[in-house]
């Protein structure tokens, strides 16, 4: 009886660390209200995947290049949107899609998404277009909690700052979060959930070697998808200088949808702040903020 349960739990384990995962092949470009012009790039990573990406080009003079990983449904065609503000402000953004999303080769798992980011990251230093000392890397949800592990777990050349939008603290929490809202199994499952949803690769063990990296962690308190408390223990851990910022009634991935008009300006007020060193460029609220961690 106890070998049944034990490989009843390893096979749900297998299940549970998929479902992060749901990406498609859909071509969602023809349904974006506004055309994101772009240029299609192939990046190479790990395991022989080739990845497919989007780079948008700065307007004018480039003042950085940020790297922008998205989040866990659907491809990159779908997540445009949320950055296509960014060019237009002065800034380049690479777009890659994870491995098995879109025109990416291979399947998607923790470790390869982990190194899709990273390889992005080094394909957007090689190019020639930019500026390899001047880079951001922004994260949504579960490409949040990514860009958080990868930053925290090496130090990138070129980094100045990390934005995390809706991203989860651990796989582990998230997951057990998840099954406690299935009907009764969530219950009996509850005594294996370590076993079911490992905690490898997350970002809560590793933020705080993001640290003098500006930091800055966004999320919803009416999120439903990743509760807001996932942030809150991220800004507990993470060093300084970082800002958390709560958008009150917001929900999952809201920052540059429904609530852009007003964070568009204040996450650009944080990347002028975070490329040139000068705390009076942030927002006047969050000049007070910033002064109250550092101060801690």
């Amino acid at each position: 009886m106890r070998l049944l349960v034990m490989m009843f739990v390893l096979t749900l384990a297998g299940c549970a660390n998929r479902l992060f995962y749901y990406p498609d092949r859909v071509d969602y470009e023809p349904r974006l209200i506004t055309p994101v012009p772009h240029e299609d790039v192939w990046i190479d990573s790990t395991d022989n995947v080739r990845l497919h990406g989007w780079f948008l080009k700065a307007r004018g003079e480039a003042k950085a290049t940020v790297v922008y990983l998205h989040g866990n449904a659907q491809n990159l065609t779908a997540h445009a949107s949320y950055v296509d503000w960014l060019p237009a402000a002065g800034y380049n953004v690479l777009i890659p899609d994870y491995r098995g999303y879109g025109l990416s080769t291979g399947k998607p798992s923790r470790e390869g998404v982990l190194a899709d980011a990273r390889a992005s990251w080094f394909y957007a230093l090689a190019r020639k277009d930019v500026n390899p000392a001047q880079m951001i890397l922004l994260g949504q949800s579960l490409g949040g909690a990514n860009a958080l592990a990868l930053a925290g777990r090496e130090k990138l050349p070129g980094l100045k700052a990390v934005i995390a939008d809706s991203a989860f603290s651990s796989y582990s929490r998230i997951g057990r979060e998840k099954m406690l809202q299935i009907p009764v199994l969530g219950y009996l499952l509850w005594p294996f959930s370590p076993l079911i949803v490992s905690g490898g690769l997350s970002p809560e063990p590793v933020i705080g070697h993001i640290a003098p990296v500006p930091l800055l962690l966004i999320h919803g308190d009416q999120d439903s998808v990743v509760p807001a408390s996932h942030s809150d223990r991220l800004y507990e851990r993470a060093g300084t200088p970082k800002l958390l910022w709560t958008l009150h009634g917001g929900g999952h991935t809201e920052a540059f949808a429904r609530f852009r008009d007003a964070s568009v300006p204040r996450v650009l007020r944080f990347m002028d702040y975070a490329l040139s060193g000068d705390a009076s460029r942030l927002d006047p609220a969050d000049q007070g903020k910033l002064t109250a961690a550092l101060a801690h």
